[in-house]
């Protein structure tokens, strides 16, 4: 899952080194799977000592997660930026462009390419599942659930937040994402997505009222 953040004037010279290291493991996780991928290769990749690439990341299993959080950060899907859109916007402006995003990640290419490898690596490797959900999934359905509870304080719960998140994402995949990874449709067109994401957002404020009301 190869990073493409651009690198910016005046950057320090350390970050420059992570993103260099973030860029190299990326290219060989989706190249070389998790398992075949060790620390020595990527420090070997990225032109720097595997000392230095312990001094970003303390472990392979960090690293990995790193990558994955990277990929997400590039879509607006990192926990911060969601929880600071949650604070700005009102929920069907905030969920349409959630909803946006989310399907321009599940259709990156780089994306796509990483699921087949946890996919191929699962019955054997299930630590790499576990991480890439943790970093990805987890992690996005955790932070959109706290939106949904900031949204619907004081009378929606938390029990109920977190169920809104699960069931928002499932109708964005639907089976589109199924098909996209089995190479069975293209990646949908702006114009796509916006009609894909906008009946998945009035479906879930629908559900969310009624939830806000129990």
């Amino acid at each position: 899952m190869p990073v493409t953040e651009p690198r910016r004037q005046g950057r320090p010279k350390s970050e420059e080194k992570r993103q260099d290291i973030l860029r190299a493991a990326s290219t060989l996780f989706l190249k070389e799977g998790f398992a075949n991928t060790s620390m020595d290769s990527v420090a070997k990749a990225s032109g720097v000592s595997k000392q230095t690439v312990y001094s970003h990341f303390s472990s392979k299993d960090s690293l990995f997660k790193a990558a994955i959080g990277s990929k997400c950060r590039s879509y607006q899907l990192d926990a911060l930026q969601i929880e600071d859109d949650a604070k700005a916007q009102p929920m069907p402006k905030y969920l349409t462009k959630v909803g946006t995003q989310f399907i321009k990640l599940l259709q990156d290419p780089d994306a796509i390419a990483l699921f087949r490898v946890i996919i191929a690596e699962g019955g054997n490797n299930p630590r790499a599942a576990e991480l890439f959900y943790q970093a990805g999934p987890l992690a996005t359905l955790d932070t959109l659930g706290a939106a949904f509870k900031r949204y619907g304080s004081p009378t929606l719960s938390t029990e109920l937040a977190h169920k809104l998140a699960f069931d928002f994402c499932a109708l964005l995949k639907g089976e589109f994402h199924t098909m996209l990874l089995c190479g069975l449709r293209q990646p949908m067109t702006d114009s796509e997505i916006s009609a894909h994401v906008a009946p998945a957002v009035e479906k879930i404020t629908t559900l969310f009222r009624a939830y806000c009301t129990k």
